[in-house]
């Protein structure tokens, strides 16, 4: 059975952590929530630890945002915009409640606000390949350029998945992905920087028009959140599958 939760106030944005190796038992109570949509998209996926992982990811989602909203996570419809992200469909007298969500290895991040677009991103940290090639192919002249001058190997690689993130959830939260070029802006990563969006080729007001904020997960993942507005609060919870309810 959902719990309501408290909706998020206008300055702030709630961001929960779940862990997918915890939340495997709550597989089939997640997957009994998905839309006949959604189980035919985790069944494309060949491996099974891919379609558990969606299954748990989406079931939380859908349990959360019914949590919130106080509407059983089964009744959830969603939509889509022109490049793929996901939205709710309003309900009548319901906030306009957004979200975004991402994993990677075992960590499932869910970001959720109100009556603002936002977007979230974790990445395992991996030292298996060139950060500075990739970073050449896909970062801006300006972050190619801060990146080059990390003389620290392991320093190096820290700040190329802190801008990683940083860029990937600001794309996200544009809600664009990938139709915006990474080359086409700047986010700040040096370890004395405060996280901004610097410079975008399309928005001369972007520093001011997005918040920019490190979400702290466990050793050996980054993660970031971006949202539009002025600063935020933004609130941590961890999912709890015995009570799902704000721990």
């Amino acid at each position: 059975m959902f719990r309501p939760y408290q909706i998020p106030e206008n300055d702030e944005v709630h961001v929960w952590t779940a862990f997918q190796s915890a939340s495997l038992s709550e597989l089939p109570v997640c997957e009994s929530a998905l839309s006949v949509e959604e189980k035919q998209r985790a069944a494309r996926f060949h491996r099974a630890e891919d379609r558990s992982r969606y299954g748990v990811a989406h079931g939380i989602l859908r349990q959360l945002l019914g949590g919130y909203l106080s509407v059983p996570p089964g009744g959830l419809t969603f939509t889509q915009n022109a490049y793929g992200k996901p939205a709710l469909v309003p309900y009548p007298g319901q906030p306009a409640l957004s979200f975004n969500l991402a994993h990677s290895g075992d960590v499932i991040l869910f970001a959720l606000a109100v009556d603002r677009p936002v977007g979230i991103d974790v990445e395992t940290v991996r030292r298996d390949f060139d950060v500075m090639e990739l970073a050449q192919n896909q970062f801006s002249e300006l972050e190619i350029s801060s990146l080059r001058s990390i003389a620290d190997p392991a320093e190096r690689t820290e700040a190329f998945f802190r801008c990683w993130t940083r860029k990937e959830a600001y794309l996200k939260a544009r809600g664009e992905g990938l139709g915006f070029p990474l080359k086409k802006f700047s986010v700040t990563f040096g370890r004395d920087e405060s996280p901004s969006v610097s410079w975008a080729a399309d928005d001369p007001l972007a520093t001011e028009r997005w918040s920019v904020r490190d979400v702290p997960v466990v050793s050996g993942y980054v993660a970031a959140m971006v949202c539009s507005g002025g600063p935020v609060k933004c609130n941590l919870y961890r999912w709890n599958a015995d009570s799902r309810a704000l721990t």
